[in-house]
């Protein structure tokens, strides 16, 4: 992301969201410049790959929480099983702003590619909101990795390579209930896929998926 866009993005982002604060909310202690917005999107740690969350889900990590900020039409024609859908332009509703300020959890925003939960993020993080991360590439990068990986070309098949492919071949079969290749159709059931949350916050319109 380059960095002009980053800043054009920042001061849309805080002219556009800060009536959301007038009235009847929890006062915002800080709101962060774009100055220091440049900073904080280009640090190293905000993003998070969908290995990593393939990862977590099938290893039932309770501190997971997935958000889907698409619109309600697209979450209910797919999304990750145990994520809850907070459109973008209600991630600030006073319903919703306790899942972005929760210390328990590791919070990963997703949409279709990384825009739109990257300016999901900036929002939240303007106002101060720490400790949520973006599901690089979005559910693209989640089809392409996960639910349908490609095994690299055998010049470019290196042993790191080959086992995240690896990986990739074993959450495809979590996910999706593919059968391995080798294996009897009928000789394991399909997994739910579905991973453990524990939500101590009132669940949002939309459940989980």
């Amino acid at each position: 992301m380059k960095r002009r866009e980053v800043l054009i993005m920042g001061l849309l982002l805080i002219g556009g969201f800060v009536s959301m604060f007038l009235g009847g909310f929890k006062p915002i202690t800080h709101v962060m410049q774009p100055k220091e917005l440049l900073y904080e999107v280009n640090k190293p740690g905000h993003r998070i790959t969908t290995d990593e969350v393939a990862k977590m889900i099938m290893e039932s990590d309770p501190s997971l929480l997935l958000i889907d900020v698409r619109s309600p039409e697209e979450y209910k024609k797919f999304s990750i099983e145990g994520a809850i859908n907070i459109p973008a332009d209600k991630l600030m509703d006073k319903d919703n702003r306790a899942y972005f300020d929760e210390n328990d959890y590791t919070t990963v925003l997703y949409s279709n590619g990384t825009s739109a939960a990257e300016q999901a993020w900036l929002m939240l993080r303007s106002y101060d909101f720490k400790g949520n991360k973006v599901m690089k590439g979005g559910l693209n990068e989640w089809y392409k990795t996960i639910i349908n990986p490609q095994k690299p070309a055998d010049d470019e098949l290196t042993a790191v390579k080959e086992k995240q492919y690896l990986f990739r071949k074993g959450a495809q079969v979590y996910f999706t209930g593919a059968t391995p290749v080798g294996t009897a159709s009928s000789s394991k059931p399909k997994p739910s896929g579905k991973p453990i949350v524990k939500h101590k916050k009132k669940e949002v319109s939309g459940g989980c998926g």
